[in-house]
């Protein structure tokens, strides 16, 4: 059975919160970047805002902002709360 929550980072609306449930990239360096400034399994975030071009998203994990990119926010899958 599928989870309807479980979705991407990139795909969820503004103010939605979520829990980082998985976080993947092509890239090793990127997603070892992506553990370190906190975006890991467990963590609750919420997108804040974008771009006017459509990236990069600004994500709130606890106090800290991020600024994302699209392409990374798509290998971060969460679930909505």
């Amino acid at each position: 059975m599928v989870d309807v929550n479980i979705t991407t980072l990139d795909k969820i609306a503004f103010k939605q919160k979520a829990k980082v449930t998985e976080v993947n990239s092509e890239s090793s360096e990127v997603q070892c970047r992506l553990l370190t400034l906190g975006l890991y399994p467990g963590v609750h975030i919420e997108v804040l805002r974008q771009a006017p071009l459509g990236d990069p998203l600004q994500v709130r994990s606890g106090s800290t902002l991020l600024s994302i990119r699209r392409s990374e926010a798509m290998g971060i899958q969460v679930e909505t709360i």
